[in-house]
């Protein structure tokens, strides 16, 4: 396997005999020149993905091996070794509290380039992002508040050399609170590079064991919805254990209090910074700025599939655990995966799944990918374009657990914690209950054995922002009088009440042979907030070709093959403003 080491970000091959716990070995580093070579001075821990020698002090984190298919060819800006800057943008950095020695620090020049917002070349201000002397990428700034980014260059952390010296690392929302931490004082600071509404998280996924053996993270986003939404993103990735919290006294941001009260105020609130809530206490002081936000906004009404039938009645939401039952061949793993699909297409949720009836995973890619596509997936009707394109969507939304690689609760959950740090996932698919290997207690009743199980995926859910499915067969049925089976509730799944009583949601598939359709069932929205029960379900019929549902259209003509993946640039966001100057202000060029 392939291991960075973190200060010098060199990278080494080793070969640990263990896949769990510590394995002692030579060091990559110092024992080709030590007289005692064999001395195995250094610890592999491969459950937490870090290593220490303990006779040259390096330290080392995971580096995970990409296939020649999977990685990604980045544009390369080129670096003109421009180091200067304009009397004007000089003057405006000085009215933003920003001295010239930090701009000649942070390798921030002047320049011109196009910029969309305009459609010609203006005058900018540029951000580099270097790793090394290396040249990654490039934040221009323009006047009035207009940004871009080098197109198709990587995405890496703002400042991303300070990580490998820290132990400590302030994490922010922009390049101008970087600098403003930076006048204070701190060299330990990034800012993420496309702002705190932007979804695409590629740069913490790529770099995340860059960051394992920092102990302490503070988290200084902007106080508004967008940045608390960021900073309970990398709380959750990132383990709330290790997180302080910054506030800016009343103010947006640290640029903002950079200049309202000076360096000492911009120390202050690092010196402040409050610890997550300590788990199982709830202080409601801790929570004003959810509450507030909430007060303001009103309740989440939760996430849609674009699907308006279905979001009627139901929304999706994380840190809940969804039962969905129904009788086999009735399309319960389908109608799972469409919702997954359309979750990710909707809102860039990432799912894992373990889900050994979909197995091998060439079978179940192959379903996820006709209902991305819109065509069946065979080479007659997909195109070798759309298969590309289809390939690097899924391998950047879409996980799968080895079904036999010991399929236990504690096994899966161990796993899923991993892939919400290190990608980021939204939901977990656990296909079937049946499936798993279950380690029920001494003298412990079947029901109760249900109950606990269905509390830990619970606690998981909530504890890292998960949306959970789980899929459970029932027990056999009793034909109705027309010799047809009813629709099964989660009262008819065996074990136990509990699949009903501990669901967040409850949804049942059931298929009419007769006409054709099938049917979704919302048995149980604990949340009116996020839909409501609806016993006669939504009908919706499904498409062959590309094993999508809708609602029927009137013809099988008019069934939905577009195709739901339209090619995106990376760098052609709008980066949210993270100005805080006078109103309407731009560069003074």
């Amino acid at each position: 396997m392939i291991i960075v080491e973190t200060k010098t970000q060199k990278l080494y091959e080793i070969s640990p005999a263990r896949s769990h716990g510590e394995n002692y070995m030579t060091c990559p580093v110092c024992s080709e020149t030590r007289k005692k070579k064999r001395d195995k001075c250094f610890v592999w821990n491969a459950d937490k993905g870090v290593g220490h020698c303990c006779h040259c002090d390096a330290t080392f984190s995971s580096r995970t091996q990409l296939t020649s298919r999977q990685s990604k060819d980045y544009a390369v800006p080129v670096w003109k070794n421009k180091t200067g800057l304009t009397d004007g943008a000089v003057k405006w950095f000085e009215g933003r509290m920003i001295s010239q020695a930090t701009l000649r620090e942070m390798r921030i020049y002047s320049d011109k380039e196009w910029m969309p917002q305009y459609g010609r070349d203006t005058k900018v201000i540029c951000f580099p992002y270097f790793v090394g002397d290396r040249l990654v990428n490039i934040k221009y700034r323009g006047p009035q508040k207009s940004f871009r980014m080098v197109k198709g260059a990587e995405l890496i952390f703002y400042n991303f050399d300070c990580i490998a010296a820290s132990k400590e690392l302030i994490v922010c929302e922009g390049e101008m609170d970087a600098l403003s931490f930076i006048e204070a004082g701190y060299k330990n600071v990034v800012s993420v590079p496309n702002g705190a509404g932007a979804t695409d998280l590629t740069y913490f996924d790529n770099y995340v064991d860059n960051l394992g053996h920092i102990e302490r993270f503070y988290i200084a986003a902007d106080f508004d919805e967008a940045g608390l939404k960021l900073r309970n993103e990398l709380v959750r990735r990132l383990g709330s254990e290790k997180c302080l919290i910054v506030t800016y006294k009343g103010r947006k941001d640290a640029n903002e209090l950079l200049i309202a009260e000076g360096g000492l105020a911009v120390r202050e609130v690092i010196e402040g910074a409050q610890e997550i809530p300590i788990q199982g206490y709830i202080n409601l002081s801790e929570r004003y700025d959810d509450i507030f936000a909430m007060y303001r906004h009103g309740l989440p009404e939760g996430n849609r599939t674009g699907i308006a039938e279905i979001d009627e009645v139901i929304r999706w939401e994380v840190s809940q655990l969804a039962v969905w039952t129904g009788i086999p061949s009735h399309g319960k793993s389908e109608m799972l995966d469409m919702v997954t699909v359309l979750l990710a297409v909707c809102h860039d949720w990432k799912t894992l799944f373990f889900s050994p009836e979909n197995y091998p995973i060439q079978s179940h890619y192959a379903k996820i990918a006709e209902k991305l596509i819109g065509k069946s997936f065979k080479q007659s009707d997909m195109s070798r374009e759309e298969f590309d394109r289809v390939f690097d969507y899924i391998g950047d939304h879409f996980f799968w657990l080895d079904p036999y690689e010991e399929p236990t609760l504690e096994n899966i959950l161990g796993r899923a914690k991993q892939f919400v740090q290190r990608r980021g996932i939204k939901q977990l698919v656990i296909d079937p209950f049946n499936s798993l290997e279950h380690k029920r207690d001494r003298n412990e009743t079947g029901s109760e054995y249900v109950g606990r199980f269905l509390d830990e995926l619970s606690r998981f859910a909530k504890r890292y922002g998960v949306l959970v499915h789980l899929v459970a067969h029932p027990t056999k049925l009793e034909k109705l009088s027309s010799g047809i089976y009813p629709p099964p509730t989660l009262y008819d799944i065996s074990g136990s009440a509990n699949f009903y009583n501990k669901a967040d949601y409850g949804l049942t598939v059931y298929r009419d042979f007769v006409n054709h359709r099938t049917k979704l069932i919302p048995t149980k929205v604990r949340f009116k907030n996020f839909g409501h029960p609806v016993s006669e379900g939504v009908l919706l019929q499904y498409n062959p070709r590309n094993g999508r549902y809708q609602v029927p259209p009137g013809g099988i003509n008019l069934l939905d093959n577009s195709d739901w993946l339209q090619p995106k640039q990376q760098q052609q966001a709008d980066f949210p403003n993270d100005e805080t100057w006078t109103p309407g202000s731009g560069l003074p060029f």
